[in-house]
């Protein structure tokens, strides 16, 4: 009896070649390896890839299209539906990917200068950390009241720019004028000034004593030496960044965007930890509630994907149809009105609650998420500026 042949010309195996067991066909009942050796037939890799492609592309699609219903994927997942749907840390990924790729590769802000004339000279005269406080919220008003009236609303990065930079100087402003134990100024990161209490300037300014890695490193006394050589260096290539930043703002939106998805990944958890808290006495797993987090994470990214290639569409159309612009920016507008609507219904579906007591607990949540992700991002942001 002869072996037969497969389609490259050479005899098709036995038995499998990965757990040896005798062969019925062109899979392994055993352990579901092909008979075709795609290192013998370049034709057979090239038709596993795109097997595989589809095989995958027919569940994200799948998953895609059920998230686009509030709580739906979340609900058949956690029923046991699960075969049909990607993973959700899986799809919260790939979603993670792409939506801040196609953000840095559509939104550009080449043509907009910064406004790099900030005024803080509020928060720098300051006195006490209540008028520091007072100050810097009364700027920051100014700004999300600038916010609201720009092109691209929550992405500009002009904006973005200006209130890190804001809540900075308020914060080392207050470190300076927090007294320590013994009633005198407290040691801050860098070297105190010999005048407690006085302010050293701005410190998003690359002329600032605090940003010179030679006459004023960081010295932390708890640490070891090479520790704070270390955050030296670190704090001398962030200023390197902001030198070559300066007047860029889509240097500082790409920074930006490369840091989102770190924000998200420390979040989600901390995201499901809450809905774990509000509802305790449902007896659910933590990881119910990870899985909640992460399909409703989803679907933002997928809005959050959509918006950045509206606006690029929009952008793209003005200078020939205007109106048509103006019909990609409603949609834009339409679905940054939609995207938090979308969660309520969402934490409703799931969870069974009446409105009022969801309203609540969406509120609270929300409220405090918010707060996390505008600290988290930008410290990302700084680290982002600092291993760039």
């Amino acid at each position: 009896m002869t072996v037969p042949e497969n389609a490259t010309g050479h005899s098709a195996p036995a038995q499998c070649e990965n757990c040896h067991t005798p062969l019925q066909g062109e899979y392994c009942h055993q352990c579901g390896q092909s008979i075709h050796n795609p290192v013998r037939h370049a034709g057979h890799a090239l038709e596993e890839v795109f097997e595989s492609f589809w095989h995958l592309d027919g569940r994200v699609f799948r998953t895609l299209r059920d998230l686009l219903v509030p709580g739906r994927t979340a609900l058949e997942y956690l029923a046991g539906h699960r075969q049909r749907y990607l993973p959700p840390l899986r799809i919260f990924v790939i979603m993670s990917l792409l939506a801040f790729f196609v953000g840095r590769a559509t939104i550009h802000f080449d043509d907009e200068p910064v406004n790099a004339n900030l005024d803080v000279t509020p928060i720098l005269e300051a006195q006490t950390v209540e008028e520091v406080k007072r100050n810097r919220d009364e700027i920051l008003a100014q700004l999300h009241a600038a916010q609201k009236k720009s092109v691209l609303p929550g992405v500009d990065a002009a904006l973005i720019a200006a209130q890190v930079k804001i809540e900075g100087e308020a914060a080392n402003r207050i470190v300076e004028l927090t007294p320590g134990k013994d009633g005198t100024a407290a040691p801050a990161t860098f070297k105190e000034s010999k005048q407690p209490g006085r302010s050293k300037g701005e410190l998003f300014s690359t002329d600032n004593e605090a940003w010179n890695p030679e006459t004023n490193p960081v010295k932390i006394n708890w640490l070891p030496d090479f520790v704070n050589g270390w955050l030296t260096r670190k704090v001398d290539h962030a200023l390197d960044n902001i030198k070559l930043m300066e007047n860029r703002p889509d240097r500082y939106f790409q920074a930006f965007m490369s840091s989102l998805p770190s924000a998200l990944f420390v979040l989600v958890p901390v995201f499901a930890l809450m809905l774990k808290i509000s509802y305790f006495f449902q007896r659910r797993l933590y990881m119910e509630h990870l899985v909640i987090a992460l399909y409703s994470h989803v679907y933002l990214l997928m809005a959050l994907t959509t918006i950045f290639l509206l606006m690029a569409l929009g952008g793209a159309v003005s200078t020939h149809a205007y109106w048509l612009s103006i019909v990609f920016y409603s949609a834009v507008a339409l679905l940054l009105i939609w995207m938090p609507l979308y969660l309520l219904v969402m934490q409703k579906r799931v969870y069974k609650q009446g409105w009022i007591m969801t309203l609540l607990k969406y509120s609270v949540i929300g409220f405090i998420y918010v707060y996390l992700l505008a600290i988290v991002a930008a410290l990302m942001f700084l680290v982002r500026l600092a291993n760039s």
